[in-house]
């Protein structure tokens, strides 16, 4: 490597295991630590995965279903059975609909990686 000089330092904590695998990595790689370090931070890409926007429509799903079971209960108790029936297939559907989604989402996770475009 270039030499040159350097005026910041970086501390850092570990753990016996994380400093074992960084001492077996480092003196495997036949790099000083600084070196090594630097050429992982230039040969690497950190990713945050968010899935946050993938599972949002699933949440509502769930909310809808949450206000079809508020409303056969109402319709339950006003004795109403034929709208306890509407809504049960209601429920019925908007639950398939959405096993569906989760299903496709776990075989096929959406997400965004956060600082990359």
């Amino acid at each position: 490597m270039v030499n040159r000089k350097r005026y910041h330092s970086i501390s850092l904590k570990l753990t016996d295991e994380e400093l074992q695998l960084w001492n077996t990595k480092h003196e495997a790689s036949g790099l000083s630590k600084t070196d090594y370090l630097m050429q992982a931070i230039r040969n690497s890409e950190v990713r945050i995965y968010s899935i946050e926007e993938s599972i949002t429509p699933l949440i509502h799903e769930i909310r809808k279903i949450g206000t079809n079971l508020n409303q056969l209960a109402y319709f339950s108790n006003i004795g109403q059975d034929s709208k306890v029936r509407a809504e049960i297939g209601a429920i019925r559907i908007a639950n398939d609909r959405l096993v569906e989604r989760i299903e496709h989402f776990l075989k096929n996770p959406e997400f965004t990686v956060k600082g990359v475009k």
